[in-house]
């Protein structure tokens, strides 16, 4: 895929020779950073910019486990991250281009896909077009965490980031609606959408939030849950996640946090109803699964902070989000 990507971007410029002013990493995930080795062969002088000292610490430490597990290659073990990936620090001079009809914002307010540790890019042109390219999709289907993991070694609280990011979605849905802005999301993974697809998105993933917390706060059974999801929603996520860390984050701990008595899978199902901890972003009746923009925006931030505003191609900004598959 880097390969492919280096491909085409040779391809729009009409040079083999030129090297991309910077490449942006969105986060450091091992899917994300697989190519920086191919990067680093064919230019090794472009830098690889991301948005925090945090994303390279979580990158390391992807990679350190990717590696101890044989899901990397040598040649991608052998690239030293701590020194090739640069967190921002001046990005007004790192991120300059000299583009009059185009301008980027870095953004890091988000919590977005399966990391909190990320950085965005948004695109902005002359005839009010944004685009904003997340890395992650920014909807968290079957996912159901997100890691701060390398931080302590614990996850966080598995309800609690549940209820945060369904605040979050809501949040960006209001952000992105502001202005009646035209508004293209660009994921690495996941579907690209614009504003009114974006908040169907979030509008179904706060539904699907909803029904999987009254199942993990009354079932021991991961099985039970998923097929019982999957049931109602066959387009709820795939199973290969359920096994990555999707549901053990939430089962059997949130059974067990209303004292089911969890033990090997069992029961299935809780022999007394436990609502769920109360959630202020999911617990309204309201066809529209959006709270008011209003009560969202204070305590939610989106689009409104930034580390920069600098003219830049669009070209070398789409090449530059780069989500590079390790195989």
């Amino acid at each position: 895929m880097a390969s492919r990507m280096i491909s085409v971007y040779q391809q729009q410029i009409q040079s083999t020779s030129k090297p991309p002013q910077f490449v942006f990493l969105t986060h450091g995930h091992p899917d994300h950073m697989g190519g920086i080795v191919r990067i680093q062969e064919v230019y090794p002088s472009t830098p690889i910019y991301v948005i925090s000292q945090q994303v390279i610490r979580e990158a390391v430490k992807w990679v350190n486990f990717s590696c101890s597990r044989s899901s990397y290659s040598a040649a991608q073990c052998a690239v030293n991250y701590a020194s090739v990936l640069r967190a921002l620090s001046s990005p007004r001079l790192q991120l300059t281009f000299n583009h009059p009809s185009v301008k980027l914002n870095a953004l890091s307010v988000v919590i977005k896909g399966e990391t909190s540790y990320a950085g965005l890019l948004g695109l902005t042109t002359s005839s009010g077009v944004h685009f904003l390219f997340t890395g992650d999709a920014m909807t968290i289907r079957s996912h159901l965490y997100v890691s701060n993991f390398f931080d302590t070694e614990v996850l966080p609280a598995s309800d609690d980031a549940l209820c945060a990011w369904a605040g979050i979605m809501q949040a960006s849905v209001c952000e992105l609606q502001l202005g009646n802005r035209r508004s293209t999301i660009l994921p690495g993974h996941g579907p690209t959408s614009d504003v009114s697809s974006y908040a169907n998105d979030v509008a179904q993933n706060v539904e699907w939030l909803r029904v999987l917390r009254n199942l993990t706060f009354n079932s021991c059974n991961s099985t039970h849950i998923w097929n019982e999801m999957i049931r109602r929603y066959p387009d709820f996520g795939e199973v290969l996640l359920q096994v990555k860390g999707g549901l053990n984050t939430h089962v059997p701990a949130d059974a067990n946090s209303v004292n089911c008595n969890c033990m090997n899978g069992s029961p299935t199902i809780c022999s007394v109803y436990n609502a769920p901890p109360t959630c202020i972003h999911l617990d309204f009746n309201d066809s529209d699964t959006t709270l008011a923009c209003s009560m969202l925006s204070s305590a939610y931030p989106f689009v409104s902070q930034s580390l920069l505003i600098q003219p830049v191609t669009l070209l070398i900004a789409i090449i530059s989000i780069l989500h590079i598959w390790h195989d």
